[in-house]
């Protein structure tokens, strides 16, 4: 986050109370051509045309922002948390973009279902490319996926998630592009009951905020969005928190193997899971 967006917010927060409503339209306002920056960017990611989309997707950024900026007058140590207040938007406002195109775009039941298949797949393809260190076919990513849905799942025919070539060759264009390069899957069998997820990220990001701040505020970032009621459950690619953080994607990919370690730890001493539970 710049320092000049968090002493504008701050201004704000300490202006007469008359006075906040024009600072925030002021605020709102100065941004506009982020928002359209960020809304265009947003078309490309999702291989959407500007033309269409762009206008309704600055109206969504904008709005997101102001979420943001009611959130940060409100709690001041929210503001602080926030190392990239830019950044922050975009990430925000890619979540709000990827559920509206997938309410428009995807109405139907079995598109729906599409969606959700080509998103795992894409899941695939990245821990495939990571294993045989190189660029996977399709048919391989396919083969792949399928044999694991047919393991893990009762009935993987009935719950629509074996999926075809054609899958990824049909709905290509409204799969997120930083899914399909830089997704990091969500493991569905960890050994965590529902109920205790949100209480071990929260433990998770506090113990990690103790040892080091940045630290801490890379690990809300990654696994922030995991628990989230406004939102589908997702964690943030690498890219991501090194957009939001403004650092290198190597250093986030060091904030990410050191919160592992942490989450192992707050695993063992908050919650008496070892490893063979895993």
């Amino acid at each position: 986050m710049t320092e000049n967006t968090r002493d504008v917010i701050r201004g704000i927060a300490a202006a007469d109370k008359r006075a906040q409503p024009g600072l925030i339209n002021t605020f709102i306002s100065e941004r506009w051509g982020l928002f359209k920056q960020i809304a265009w960017s947003l078309c490309r990611n999702f291989g959407v045309s500007v033309d269409v989309h762009g206008d309704d997707f600055t109206s969504m950024v904008a709005e997101e922002a102001y979420k943001m900026l009611m959130e940060h007058l409100e709690d001041d140590d929210e503001l602080q948390r926030v190392e990239v207040w830019e950044a922050m938007l975009k990430l925000r406002s890619r979540q709000v973009v990827r559920n509206y195109l997938d309410r428009e775009m995807a109405p139907a039941a079995e598109m729906t279902s599409a969606l959700r298949r080509v998103r795992l797949l894409n899941q695939t393809r990245d821990s495939m490319r990571m294993e045989m260190r190189r660029e996977p076919s399709d048919r391989e990513v396919v083969e792949s996926h399928n044999d694991k849905m047919r393991r893990t799942r009762s009935n993987a025919v009935k719950q629509g998630v074996i999926a075809t070539v054609e899958d990824l060759r049909t709905y290509r264009a409204c799969a997120d592009v930083d899914d399909h390069d830089r997704a990091e899957p969500i493991d569905t069998e960890f050994v965590l009951h529902p109920v205790e997820g949100p209480r071990f990220i929260k433990m998770l990001v506090q113990r990690t905020m103790e040892h080091n701040k940045r630290l801490g505020t890379a690990a809300e970032l990654w696994l922030g969005g995991l628990y989230g009621t406004e939102y589908p459950p997702r964690i943030s690619s690498v890219e991501e928190i090194a957009d939001a953080m403004g650092v290198s994607r190597s250093t986030a990919r060091s904030y990410i193997r050191k919160i592992k370690e942490y989450a192992v730890t707050v695993a063992q001493e908050e919650f008496d899971i070892s490893g063979s539970d895993v």
